[in-house]
This record gives C-alpha cells, structure tokens and sequence, in this order.
C-alpha cells in the first residue's frame, strides 16, 4: 500500500501514472486550499479567492471552469465551450442537478466537489477525452459510475476498454458506518456487518461498477486513502457540518498534439 506522500504533489492527490500525459491537467485538493465549495459554509468571496488561487496554480482561469450542481444522483452533461464559467463563482448558475462532466473539448476544467464522498475520474487518452464524476451511496446505488461509461461510450463512440478510470480518496470502509436501510441496496460484497452495524466499501462499489461496464481491470486505479481518518482531506464523518470541501477537477489544457 502506499503512502499519503506517493499521492501528492503540491496539494493535490494526483492518479498514479496520469502524469506523464503533458496535456492533461487533473487532481484533487487537500484540505492546503481550503473549503471550495460554494454551498457550505463561509463567505462565498473567500471560495471564489481559493478557487482563483487554484486555478493560477493549475493554469486554467476561473472563466474556463465548468462546475456540477451535485445532487446525489446520476446525471451526466456533456460539457462544451458554451458551457465555460457554469457554477465557477456563483453556485446558481452550476450545471443544474447534474453529477457527471465530461467534455473533449481543450481550455475547459471540470469540476465537483467533496467531503468523503467518492470522486470518479475518467480519462481516454488516445481520444483526449475525460470526465469526473460525484458518487455518494445515493449515486453509486444508482450506478453513477456505469452510467458515465455508457455515456463516455454513447457521445464519442468509445469502446469501454479505451477507458482508463480512478476512484480516489473518500471514505473507506473503515469508517463507513451505514443504516441498514442503505446496507440493503448494496450487493453484500461491499458489505460488513460488525457488532456495531454495517460498514460500506463504497470505493469497492464503484470499482465494480466500473469492470462490469466493460473497463479493463487494471485500467482501474482505486484509492486506498480514507479521508475520514486523517487530517489531510476534508471530512463530513469526521466534522459534521464544519467540514470543507475539496475539488476533484480534470481538463484538458492547449498543448498541441
């Protein structure tokens, strides 16, 4: 297993081995850029301060940006120019009850924001195609990941094995305690019943998903960092309604081909 510190780099928890694509640009914040999200607390002109900071950092002004309502559910929009500053600086204006981004379009950086829940991220790199997806229980009980395989496969007429994809860090199973209610929408694979109650491997749950819907197993990179048992990510397990958010964002920057 590897460390915190083999993730990282400059504040953002990066999928290993997609790096090395110059043109792609893609990550999630730790909790060093602070809250970005727009619908929790704190003045929305400190967010949008953080959010420029970020964008500086990774080259893609704020304009460019392109942001999900976020919704606990399965939508996914195709994300064209048209569509650049949705939700970058005022959550009203976010792709309305949307979960999924994907877009082949260069200069545009997707983005979704979390605090335990699982950010899916998706990339097609002979085709320069990407996505990032919003999976909590309500989302991955309605497959959000195989639906953004089906759509990635629908719009730019993919097959799924062109897909390489990553479910990053978010609450593990560790500390995952669910109703029994939710317990039963879930194949009891993902499940553990302990003395206390049942835990959910909702990374798992994703992951499976994911293979089921055509993408090669090892194309599949799958976190093994909980973001409610540290410090370094936001949590709203670990913090309640205090908790941040952090930004998963993915976009495909100007570098010619």
């Amino acid at each position: 297993m590897l460390s915190l510190t083999d993730y990282v780099s400059h504040g953002l928890w990066l999928v290993p081995g997609w790096a090395k694509y110059d043109w792609l640009c893609h990550g999630l914040t730790t909790s060093l850029f602070g809250n970005l999200a727009l619908h929790v607390g704190g003045e929305p002109s400190q967010v949008i301060a953080r959010r420029i900071q970020l964008a500086d950092s990774l080259g893609f002004p704020l304009k460019n940006w392109v942001c999900a309502d976020q919704v606990h559910q399965t939508k996914i929009a195709q994300v064209t120019a048209c569509h650049k500053g949705r939700g970058a600086d005022n959550l009203e204006t976010a792709l309305a009850e949307t979960d999924g981004l994907i877009t082949n379009e260069t200069g545009i950086l997707l983005a979704c924001f979390f605090a335990d829940c699982v950010p899916l991220f998706f990339l097609v790199p002979e085709r320069r195609i990407v996505g990032v997806g919003h999976a909590g229980w309500r989302g991955t009980a309605g497959q959000i990941a195989a639906r953004m395989v089906e759509s990635l496969v629908k719009i730019y007429e993919l097959d799924p094995s062109q897909i390489h994809a990553a479910v990053g860090p978010s609450i593990g199973k560790c500390c995952y305690q669910v109703g029994s209610q939710v317990a039963r929408q879930f194949s009891e694979s993902v499940i553990e019943q302990r003395e206390n109650g049942y835990y959910l491997d909702l990374k798992q749950a994703n992951c499976l998903q994911l293979e089921a819907s055509g993408i090669k197993p090892d194309r599949i990179h799958c976190s093994s960092i909980c973001t409610c048992c540290g410090e370094q990510f936001f949590s709203y397990r670990r913090s309640g309604i205090e908790a941040g958010r952090m930004a998963a964002v993915i976009g495909i920057n100007h570098t010619e081909m």
